[in-house]
């Protein structure tokens, strides 16, 4: 995972759950989305992620004030097909859209062996692995995908295209072991970028370029990414974009409102959740020790350095939901200031 350097505190998690939940429903969310919503930042946060954390509170907020993200959105459902499925989040709060998805793709995977969901008229969403992981936890294989507006470079061009589109694969193995592979299809998250920005440090060379599409250390200068592995990375983040654009009928590239855009103006977000059942194809208990023992025989492995050891996708966050979980989740000093002038404004518990 990709942090940024900064000095921070160390915030227990209890309370940004906390300050979200309460600063979310005076905002007009029932206590259940707040919940809902709170409990996927904080995840992220204890998971390392911090460009898809607490840190993107603000932002929500601001949309939700401009009316470009509804508190209380109508999400419907309409199926399609005996194992397909659209939902419509009405510009609802991403993770609230998503989560009903999730669910439905779920539903879908139990009657017939395997579910799949477009999405339409979403908003950012957050870490995909809070998706996957909870399709996994219910016996599924989780394939979960959105797409953003434009801010990678497809390979060989001097503009953006394709947002960052992550993907993430996730299955169950024994006990709390899972295989989660949340990955964007940019060098870094555009969001670890704005963190850094918003503490004012730089970023390394080779994640990013500047108006003139020159390679910067600037975060705040930046108006680009490079995308992953080169043309691969590239050519992934376009089909992501086509899966989440065709099947629910959403813009797609270009097209797509920008994050940090107009606040007023409606994200129109698309998204696809695919969930396997694996009991159908085979015993659900004797899959979960085969990826066990797929896990233990990976680990196993002969590092190429001695003192660092090989790892499996989702084992980096869950080592660091552990360490964070204990000793706090580490906010930059800008953050904190930033989280306590929203709980001050909005008359709750600042953070400790």
């Amino acid at each position: 995972m990709v942090q940024i350097q900064t000095d921070s505190h160390q915030v227990a998690a209890k309370h940004l759950v906390s300050l979200t939940c309460q600063i979310l429903f005076k905002h007009g969310l029932t206590e259940q989305n707040a919940q809902l919503v709170a409990d996927s930042l904080i995840e992220a946060n204890l998971r390392g992620i911090d460009s898809h954390g607490i840190a993107r509170l603000p932002h929500y907020l601001n949309r939700i004030q401009h009316q470009s993200i509804k508190s209380t959105p109508q999400i419907t459902v309409q199926q399609v097909a005996e194992a397909c499925a659209v939902v419509d989040g009405d510009h609802g709060l991403g993770q609230l859209v998503m989560a009903k998805a999730s669910d439905e793709a779920v539903r879908l995977a139990r009657k017939t062996g395997a579910g799949w969901v477009a999405v339409r008229n979403s908003s950012h969403c957050g870490a995909l692995a809070h998706y996957g992981l909870q399709i996994a936890k219910q016996g599924m294989i989780a394939l979960v995908f959105t797409h953003v507006d434009p801010m990678v470079l497809p390979h060989g061009s001097k503009e953006p295209f394709c947002g960052t589109n992550p993907l993430c694969i996730a299955v169950a193995g024994e006990g709390d072991e899972h295989l989660c592979l949340d990955m964007a299809t940019s060098v870094v998250p555009w969001n670890t970028v704005a963190n850094a920005a918003h503490e004012g440090g730089p970023i390394p060379k080779g994640w990013a370029v500047d108006h003139d599409g020159k390679d910067t250390t600037d975060a705040s200068g930046v108006a680009a990414l490079y995308p992953f592995g080169g043309y691969k990375g590239s050519g992934l983040g376009l089909m992501i974009d086509m899966l989440c654009c065709l099947l629910g009928g959403t813009p797609f590239g270009p097209d797509i409102p920008k994050m940090y855009g107009d606040p007023t103006q409606h994200r129109q977000l698309g998204g696809l959740i695919g969930a396997i059942s694996v009991n159908h194809f085979t015993d659900s208990q004797a899959a979960q020790k085969r990826v066990s023992e797929m896990i233990s025989r990976w680990v196993s492995l002969a590092p190429a350095d001695p003192n660092v050891p090989v790892q499996y996708p989702g084992q980096p966050e869950i080592i660091e939901q552990k360490h964070r979980l204990e000793y706090g989740v580490p906010l930059g000093l800008e953050l904190f200031k930033t989280l306590n002038v929203l709980a001050k404004e909005h008359g709750v518990d600042p953070l400790p």
